[in-house]
């Protein structure tokens, strides 16, 4: 009877473990928003930048936004290497493109190097177009991030 129990227990122990294990492998990887710049736009659009990758990624469901980098698996860096007002017949059109970095928190090992560009049009303020562009360039240039492990 007591060979039984500890086998039992055994048993219990090793699926706890295993179990534990299982589910840690399947935790998205934590993701930290590191330096950003600007070729265009100034500081106020590389503080743009930085907000918008937050958002960004803390919206997905493959990753998970960390607070601390010290925490996280990769950390992502960008720049804003485009952005330009152009008038168009129906109002204003903002183009933007971003540079992405992402590399591994320890270490630094370059993971992916993501490009995205967009524009917004319309006859709203410059200001807003450019979020928007920008908003939709970080969007599109996060999408092979699912594919990194």
């Amino acid at each position: 009877m007591r060979r039984s129990w500890s086998g039992a227990i055994a048993l219990v122990i090793s699926w706890s473990v295993f179990v534990a294990a299982h589910a840690a492998g399947d935790a998205p990887p934590m993701i930290a928003v590191g330096e950003t710049a600007a070729r265009e736009g100034g500081p106020a659009i590389a503080g743009a930048l930085g907000e918008t990758l937050s958002e960004e990624l803390a919206a997905r469901r493959d990753v998970r936004l960390a607070e601390d980098a010290r925490r996280a698996r990769w950390v992502v860096r960008g720049s804003v290497v485009q952005l330009d007002e152009h008038e168009v017949a129906d109002g204003l059109e903002v183009r933007c493109e971003v540079s992405l970095i992402v590399a591994d928190a320890r270490g630094g090992s370059v993971r992916a190097m993501l490009q995205g560009r967009a524009g917004a049009r319309g006859v709203d303020d410059p200001e807003r177009l450019a979020r928007a562009a920008l908003q939709a360039a970080v969007r599109g240039a996060l999408r092979p991030i699912a594919t990194l492990r």
